[in-house]
């Protein structure tokens, strides 16, 4: 199977120094910029941090995820398309599971991340205080 194999490695290799390669600074920024706007927009709704949301409660899971995947689709699917595209360029072949892997992880791991320190710190300045590091990542 492709996903698991030498030749898939090789292939992303190949596809961060390839064409289009500035895809993979732009996408996560817009990411991170659409991850600080919703964490801010929790902050004010006082929900918990994105990530800590999911993990720690599963009643609002759904609610997170869906919220996250409205967001996010149209920059997903963008992504998703530009690697398509880059695949071709590059190898005159396209698979469509890792471009839509490629596509949702360079969106949805900025997002989910700049989402929820967005809230942390946004949170914080409305209480007042800085935000705790207590070494905990969300």
């Amino acid at each position: 199977m492709y996903l698991f194999s030498e030749q898939f490695l090789e292939d992303m290799a190949a596809r961060l120094t390839g064409p289009m390669s500035f895809r993979f600074i732009v996408q996560p920024v817009v990411a991170i910029i659409l991850g600080v706007r919703d964490g801010i927009m929790d902050s004010r709704a006082g929900t918990p941090p994105f990530i800590f949301d999911l993990l720690a409660h599963p009643k609002n899971r759904g609610r997170s995820l869906k919220s996250a995947l409205s967001r996010l689709l149209v920059p997903i699917i963008v992504g998703t398309l530009l690697d398509a595209i880059a695949q071709y360029l590059i190898f005159k072949r396209i698979h469509p599971l890792p471009a839509v892997m490629v596509g949702a992880f360079v969106m949805g791991v900025p997002y989910s991340l700049a989402r929820g320190v967005a809230n942390r710190i946004a949170t914080a300045c409305r209480k007042g205080t800085a935000p705790a590091d207590n070494g905990r990542m969300e």
